[in-house]
């Protein structure tokens, strides 16, 4: 099954894949990846790398526990 959303363990929705955009748990973007250049940005639009890290990015949104 293929609904778009990242859950943790617990089942807790963490995240979703809307287009090339990711956003967190909450609905606020978290970064976007552009395959026609090959980067991901973070949602300032600053340039985060190269490939798709947009998971990359949520883990460093993600309260530590």
């Amino acid at each position: 099954m293929n609904d778009n959303y990242l859950r943790d363990r617990a089942g807790k929705i963490i995240g979703r894949f809307d287009g090339n955009w990711l956003r967190d748990g909450t609905g606020k973007f978290v970064a976007r990846y552009d395959s026609s250049v090959d980067r991901t940005r973070a949602r300032e639009g600053k340039i985060i790398g190269r490939t798709d890290l947009r998971l990359f990015q949520l883990g460093k949104d993600q309260p530590s526990k």
